[in-house]
């Protein structure tokens, strides 16, 4: 009778633990669900570090300047072209190739995309096809011939991007 006792209470002290294990997973998977639900990676889309030449727009720090905050308009994504200009494994080749491309095009946006395992070099944020294809055009004539427009999203009236000065070219 003693070991019946003894293993029907050792059954039920088991039980209950595995009951509030039960209820503080069901707990967290709640919570998990409530959140995941609640997420919405656009939320998250932001433009490149250096999209505000000069100090314009929020960055979130303190530029030093404490009698006026400017705050430029939050860039509106919208769906367009970009021009692919090169893709690789290497991110260093396509990081040294967004730095010759964007010398022989200054005024153009370079972004660099990873779609694992490939780096790709973008460029542009064309609203129309025929921007791209005539964007495509001058890359051939610079000797990248295998360019070619790719649908994507991109920026509504971006911001002209920021000319370096010769002390930072060197």
């Amino acid at each position: 009778m003693g070991k019946l006792s003894l293993l029907f209470g050792l059954v039920l002290l088991t039980s209950c633990g595995t009951i509030k294990k039960s209820e503080d997973e069901t707990s967290t998977s709640r919570k998990l669900r409530e959140y995941e639900e609640s997420f919405h990676p656009s939320d998250y889309d932001q433009p490149p570090k250096d999209f505000f030449p000069d100090g314009r727009g929020s960055t979130g720090r303190d530029s030093g300047n404490t009698s006026t905050v400017v705050t430029a308009q939050p860039l509106e994504l919208t769906q367009g072209y970009r021009v692919q200009v090169f893709a690789t494994t290497s991110y260093d080749d396509v990081t040294r190739m967004k730095t010759t491309v964007e010398g022989q095009f200054k005024n153009e946006w370079f972004y660099i995309v990873y779609d694992a395992p490939t780096y790709k070099l973008r460029a542009g944020n064309f609203i129309e096809r025929y921007e791209a294809d005539r964007f495509t055009k001058l890359l051939a004539e610079k000797g990248y011939k295998t360019s070619w427009v790719v649908p994507e999203r991109v920026y509504k009236n971006p911001v002209p991007r920021p000319q370096q000065s010769q002390d930072q070219q060197k």
